[in-house]
């Protein structure tokens, strides 16, 4: 895709914040949470998207035009190797084209949010190979560092609270298995 559209890795701030988010049922925002999750289940479950998701993000896309593209000329100064360092004809304007895009609608709109992470995971996707993981503590979902072998957790506070709180519920058993053993 060209030009880029998002924030690189957008999609894991909103998926991770969606609990956040009060949708109606039906609504275009609801379809878009929905869509976006979808994706990232494909993507975690390391599935080839499919025909029926293919057609509801073409089918987004047509439903909410949310992108404006625009050309615009940017003017730059060069100097010119013809003439000497002290003649003031030494500097040449040259133009230098961009081609950008700007979402129509302000950046806290839930619309354009959704809309911005499901290009954002699309464009991570098209870029690379994507790897996403949910967290078994906190549920969260996050991309794993690249040479782990296994992943469960998306930080090391994460896994320190999941041994702990494991450490604890087997300490507890202990002293039950115990206390029936008299």
């Amino acid at each position: 895709m060209s030009p880029t559209l998002s924030r690189e890795n957008y999609f894991l701030t909103v998926i991770n914040d969606l609990k956040n988010h009060h949708v109606e049922k039906g609504s275009m925002e609801h379809d878009m949470q929905e869509l976006l999750l979808d994706l990232a289940e494909t993507v975690k479950n390391k599935n080839p998207i499919n025909q029926s998701l293919l057609l509801a993000i073409n089918m987004l896309f047509e439903r909410y035009q949310a992108v404006r593209l625009k050309v615009s000329i940017i003017p730059t100064l060069v100097k010119s190797p013809i003439y000497g360092s002290n003649d003031e004809r030494n500097d040449e304007v040259q133009q230098q084209i961009l081609f950008h895009t700007e979402f129509i609608d302000a950046a806290d709109q839930l619309k354009r949010m959704y809309m911005e992470s499901i290009i954002s995971l699309l464009e991570t996707m098209e870029k690379k190979g994507l790897d996403l993981q949910k967290c078994i503590q906190c549920d969260s979902w996050f991309i794993p560092y690249q040479r782990a072998q296994i992943t469960k957790f998306c930080s090391s506070k994460c896994r320190n609270r999941y041994n702990y709180v494991l450490r604890n519920i087997t300490k507890e058993e202990k002293v039950y298995d115990y206390s029936e053993i008299r």
